[in-house]
């Protein structure tokens, strides 16, 4: 593939549904629509593909809160949706790697990837404090500053899991998508976790 690859929170309060009095989640959302808005105006397209994750509890028939997510921010962005690549939360390494490449054979396109880090970086965190949580978000940073997909496709699916990285899965797929095409590089990354849960926007040219 060539084009871009963009990785957004999956935060809901980026969701009007989530969103009180007051609009915590303003920010985020606007680096998030930007990074979208950037990496198809680079693209020269206005279309993106999402890739997300299945919820861990399926409630009722809605999507997945990902898909629900990304499709907001490119509606935000002005960015038409091309398809989404739902992939099981805890899908193995193998798994995450066919459906990447598979994606990676198709035309070029805007991957938008709606992915959180953990969600036990604090005591007031979803999943409460674990002090392995640190660890694992700087090497998914790190990854993601280095435009390593090697480096994303290494990440432990166990561990992942433990500490609430719900973003695993579609990470590894947008890695096993760009591996062996051109030299990928990072052109933004911004990095936050006000709620114990780590956000990332982040834009990777690929090709």
């Amino acid at each position: 593939m060539s084009g871009s690859v963009v990785v957004v929170p999956s935060a809901p309060l980026l969701l009007p549904e989530y969103t009180g009095r007051q609009d915590v989640g303003a920010d985020l959302r606007d680096r998030a629509v930007e990074a979208i808005r950037a990496a198809t105006d680079t693209d020269g397209s206005d279309r993106a593909v999402l890739v997300v994750a299945t919820d861990r509890e399926q409630r009722g028939t809605r999507p997945p809160l990902g898909q629900r997510v990304g499709r907001h921010l490119c509606e935000l962005a002005g960015v038409g949706v091309d398809g989404v690549v739902a992939v099981s939360w805890d899908a193995t390494v193998d798994e995450c790697r066919a459906v990447g490449e598979h994606l990676g054979r198709r035309p070029a396109a805007t991957l938008v990837v709606v992915a959180d880090g953990s969600a036990r970086r604090g005591e007031k965190a979803p999943g409460h404090l674990d002090d392995r949580a640190a660890a694992l978000d700087d090497e998914i940073v790190a990854a993601l500053r280095t435009a390593d997909p090697e480096r994303l496709l290494a990440l432990d699916p166990g561990l992942c899991a433990d500490l609430l990285a719900h973003g695993r899965a579609p990470l590894q797929v947008a890695a096993a998508a760009m591996a062996g095409r051109g030299e990928p590089r990072c052109t933004e990354l911004e990095v936050s976790d006000p709620l114990g849960v780590l956000y990332v926007v982040a834009r990777l040219a690929v090709g």
